[in-house]
């Protein structure tokens, strides 16, 4: 996957960021907000003083630390990136198809194309532009949110399992996506279509989460 350039930067200042954050945690330490970027209190200081501006680089590490710890990060989206950096282009795995249905056989994770996408199109989505693939779904058991052929953006950062979000998953050597449903030991994966009966993902079998679904392109004829 392509990258953006890490060694520019935005144009959100390190006062504003550091200021939004205070607004949200009280008593926040300037020396917290050193780590969250990455730094040392004594450079953040330094660079505060001059007035200057969170990297690319910078910016995702902070956005990731926030999300990570529950604490809202859409100041964020404000930040302008250079122009070079203000898309990126996400991996299409056009043979990957993740089942709708009763499980499709996960034997094929070949990169066949890219599309670009604007960085904050994919953050207010809440995903990690870093992490995340476009994949096909395959079957109706999702409709009506998920049609057969419609173009799944997946976050595969995002593989700790929340309940009644959805995911693609292996379960038994096969690829799934479903809604998963979690209570205290025990995952149940659900299908949107009334149809198709929920299962529970039993422990002694192979269960690995790819990513959690955060968007889908549909084709309107």
């Amino acid at each position: 996957m392509a990258r953006y350039n890490y060694t520019k930067d935005t144009s959100l200042t390190l006062e504003y960021c550091y200021e939004q954050i205070s607004r949200l945690i009280p008593n926040f330490e300037k020396q917290v907000f050193a780590k969250m970027i990455n730094t040392t209190k004594q450079n953040l200081g330094q660079r505060m003083k001059k007035g200057s501006v969170l990297s690319v680089k910078e910016l995702d590490i902070l956005r990731e630390n926030l999300q990570e710890n529950n604490i809202p990060s859409r100041f964020l989206d404000s930040a302008t990136l250079p122009l070079e950096d203000q898309f990126i282009q996400v991996p299409v795995r056009s043979e990957v198809e993740l089942s709708c249905g009763s499980g499709s056989v996960a034997n094929a994770d070949f990169i066949t194309d890219t599309i670009g996408f604007d960085v904050n199109f994919i953050r207010r989505l809440g995903g990690n532009p870093q992490k995340v693939s476009i994949v096909f779904a395959r079957g109706d058991s999702m409709e009506d949110k998920i049609s057969s052929g419609d173009h799944l953006i997946i976050d595969e950062s995002k593989t700790n399992i929340n309940d009644g979000m959805i995911y693609a998953f292996v379960y038994d050597s096969e690829l799934y996506c479903k809604k998963i449903q979690k209570r205290p030991n025990e995952l149940t994966a659900i299908s949107l279509n009334k149809q198709y009966q929920p299962f529970p993902i039993e422990k002694d079998r192979t269960f690995n989460v790819v990513g959690q679904v955060i968007g889908v392109i549909k084709k309107i004829i």
